[in-house]
């Protein structure tokens, strides 16, 4: 009988913490529909969010139009150009090189690329990876014409920073020279490497390359205004007319929130590098300045966040007009929120920063 009285008041207690729980979760899905309802009708948020803690779905919601023209919603389905989390891509790339012995982080960029001006030859592969290569930004009319990555090299990277004082330097340049580097390294285009390395052991099927030559189904269009969180549901929209395929390794890609975290969560199980390179590359900082505007310091593909919450946090994030995308995870990669949009309505640092401060 006391064995019986014993097994009565586990389940019960059992039974009460999976009521906490569920209870718990679903208290914080409600405060998140509500931030988000309340942005949508600001005309501040049209997209995509998932946000997952300990593998447990806390919210998964689409809002807003695929297409504005023809009134598309945006479902489970809608795939977005993700703009700069294309980087973390490129970094998980080059980090299994690395690890096959095929380059080193120290190997001079001129090792893999001929067409380089005498000035740049010095840089690293660590200097791209970290924005350290004292290259100027690219100009705007580097993604208004088409460019082939040999032609984008020729016309666009130009040293801005004299080599005895490099400072950090966020753009585009570093990473589209470290997808020409990818190339040399496997023999394969750059979007053919990154299939082969990390989309198919994957089973990703519903990201890919944006290509303004092909017709990619569930799409989105791309509207922008520069308004970030600042403007009103009734501000004008402007049709994106970037040519994306130009960014490469920078912001080529199109992912889902799903598909995204399926890769961070393989990034957690050291499925495509190994759990040392995680701890020293991605999820180390690897610079001791904090980056106001991207709110951390850099690491391999993060910006690692020590001032924000309790415990350090990784953010990646990217803005091409109106296609914006933003992801925030733990070190352990357990609690993510993953926030997609093709709009530029939103302030999504703000928006991602007071979702996660819910489930932190």
């Amino acid at each position: 009988m006391a064995v019986i009285l014993n097994i009565l008041i586990l389940m019960k207690k059992y039974c009460f913490l999976l009521l906490f729980i569920s209870t718990s979760c679903f208290g914080q899905k409600e405060q998140i529909d509500s931030i988000l309802d309340k942005e949508y009708k600001l005309g501040h948020f049209n997209g995509s969010i998932l946000v997952m803690k300990n593998n447990k779905i806390i919210t998964d919601l689409n809002k807003g139009f695929a297409n504005f023209q023809f009134k598309v919603p945006i479902d489970e389905k809608t795939k977005f150009p993700i703009a700069s989390t294309t980087k973390l891509f490129t970094v998980i790339a080059i980090l299994q090189l690395q690890e096959k012995g095929k380059l080193k982080f120290n190997d001079k960029i001129s090792k893999y690329i001929d067409s380089l001006p005498k000035k740049c030859t010095n840089i690293t592969v660590s200097d791209l990876l970290l924005h350290k290569s004292g290259l100027a930004n690219e100009p705007i009319k580097a993604y208004l014409s088409k460019y082939k990555l040999d032609n984008f090299i020729k016309n666009f990277v130009k040293r801005k920073q004299p080599l005895h004082s490099i400072n950090f330097n966020y753009n585009n340049v570093d990473y589209i020279l470290l997808s020409l580097i990818i190339e040399k390294a496997t023999n394969l285009t750059f979007s053919k490497a990154i299939e082969n390395q990390i989309l198919e052991p994957l089973n990703l099927p519903n990201t890919g390359f944006v290509s303004e030559s092909e017709v990619i189904p569930n799409l989105a269009y791309g509207y922008h205004n520069y308004t970030f969180g600042s403007g009103k549901p009734s501000d004008k929209l402007y049709n994106d007319r970037r040519f994306i395929s130009n960014y490469y390794g920078a912001g080529q890609m199109y992912s889902t929130t799903w598909d995204l975290y399926h890769l961070i969560k393989a990034l957690r199980n050291d499925k495509f590098i190994s759990e040392q390179s995680k701890i020293k590359y991605l999820t180390k900082k690897q610079d001791n300045n904090y980056i106001d505007w991207l709110q951390g310091y850099p690491t391999f593909g993060f910006f690692l966040d020590d001032k924000t919450y309790s415990f350090p946090i990784l953010r990646r994030g990217g803005n091409i007009d109106g296609f914006n995308s933003e992801i925030i995870t733990d070190k352990k990669f357990n609690r993510i929120v993953i926030i997609l949009c093709n709009t530029d309505t939103a302030d999504l640092k703000e928006i991602s920063n007071k979702i996660f401060s819910l489930i932190e």
